[in-house]
């Protein structure tokens, strides 16, 4: 199996063997890439309903980002285990539409005129934790739907779709708050997540009924361990996932504080910080395109170390811009965020491809919980940081001190044993997926 190539059934896969063959694949790929994009116009519209509706500073905007992603550490231990024993489909379609009702709160509390702080948090919290039970139900599921040697395809399909929704989500977004308010914006998403909800209804799989738990089986918290300690004993996994992890917590900083960065002191509109996005994510497309050309040329390892440390420090356009000089404040935004997202969209490619080849099936549920769980995990804290650092410090040195703390791990992660893996060394089968 080699790397990931986006285009690799292009030359003469057998048609029956292709992912674009799968028509439940492609509903699955496409609800998948309808909710991203209605999640990346959310991404940009309500901090900036906090921000312009709720006048809300740093530490709000921190506490919003911790709501987002705090039940990534309070949910997946449970959730991966209780994936395990149950069907992924109903559960997935579940979560599309609770989140649909969750984000069509904020435009109907605006009309009613019944925003506040506190609303924007808890309907924040409650979609994540629905975000949380659907990101790890659809790992898991995938590959009940697609066979084991075109996960890694569909794995770099999904990256590119993520990139594609960056691209066009936060310019829409953008576009969205100017014509019609923030809070208003936000119902794009519940639209989103409604549709992908049907194209799930439509597929035709019938997914086998997972094994019931055994009387007196283990805890959850016991079966996280056991998915940890696989990841854990791998000299190429564990440095993976602290580097993944470091990531989450000081990277995402950056992105926490962005939006309000560029709106009070780069004096930004919102329409050009949705396009400044929108223009950065097509590098994430490229990034899953080049991925598994990367890997071939460089070796798998060193494709991901160097795709990570060149993603993670190009993050210092962000406070290197004082935004005296708006077209080379953008141009630098642009430039330092392409490279951002090209390098993260190698990275993540092979990242997942590997974790699917190198853990044994019957820990990938569990072991994809874990993952989460430490490196999604971080993800709370780093909305405390930044309102912390950015009411300290202020916005920009917030923002600077957290990425010289992450060139330390890039450091470490450049000199890991990840840096010599070949794709000779990997097993030739994915272990993780069947079908």
């Amino acid at each position: 199996m080699t790397a990931p190539d986006l285009f690799e059934e292009a030359r003469g896969r057998p048609a029956g063997d292709s992912l674009w063959h799968n028509k439940d694949f492609r509903r699955l790929w496409g609800g998948e890439t309808l909710s991203q994009l209605g999640s990346q116009v959310s991404t940009v519209a309500i901090p900036l309903t906090a921000i312009s509706a709720l006048h809300a500073g740093p530490t709000t905007v921190g506490l919003l980002a911790t709501a987002q992603y705090l039940p990534v550490l309070l949910i997946s231990p449970l959730a991966g285990a209780w994936l395990d024993t149950h069907r992924r489909r109903p559960v997935l379609i579940a979560a599309h539409l609770g989140r649909t009702v969750l984000t069509a709160l904020i435009p109907l509390a605006y009309v009613l005129d019944a925003l506040s702080t506190w609303l924007l948090l808890v309907v924040v919290l409650a979609n994540g934790t629905l975000s949380a039970v659907f990101d790890i139900g659809y790992v898991t599921y995938l590959p009940s739907l697609v066979p084991a040697r075109r996960l890694a395809g569909a794995n770099a399909r999904l990256e590119a779709t993520y990139s594609i929704a960056g691209a066009g989500g936060p310019g829409i977004g953008g576009m969205l708050v100017q014509w019609l308010t923030a809070p208003l914006a936000v119902l794009a998403d519940s639209v989103t997540y409604l549709l992908a909800a049907v194209l799930g209804m439509r597929i035709r799989h019938r997914e086998p009924e997972p094994e019931p738990p055994l009387p007196g089986s283990r805890s959850p918290w016991r079966a996280l361990r056991e998915g940890l300690s696989v990841i854990w004993k791998s000299p190429v996994l564990r440095p993976t996932l602290v580097q993944s992890a470091a990531f989450n917590l000081l990277g995402q900083i950056a992105f926490t504080l962005f939006l309000l960065y560029g709106v009070r002191e780069l004096h930004l509109s919102s329409g050009t910080l949705g396009v400044v996005l929108s223009i950065a994510s097509l590098g994430g497309l490229a990034g899953a395109v080049l991925a598994g050309a990367a890997a071939r040329r460089l070796g798998i390892g060193r494709a991901m170390v160097l795709s990570m440390t060149a993603g993670s420090l190009a993050l210092g356009a962000i406070p290197a811009v004082r935004g005296e000089d708006t077209a080379v404040t953008v141009t630098v935004l642009v430039a330092g965020l392409l490279l951002h997202e090209l390098g993260l969209a190698v990275f993540n490619v092979h990242s997942l491809s590997l974790r699917a080849r190198l853990i044994p099936d019957a820990l990938f549920g569990r072991a994809t919980a874990g993952w989460r769980l430490v490196s999604n995990g971080t993800l709370p804290l780093n909305g405390v940081l930044a309102g912390l650092l950015g009411a300290i410090f202020g916005v920009r040195w917030a923002i600077a001190i957290a990425l010289a703390v992450l060139a330390l791990f890039c450091l470490a992660y450049l000199l890991s044993p990840v840096r010599s893996l070949r794709e000779s060394d990997i097993p030739s089968g994915t272990t993780a997926a069947k079908g």
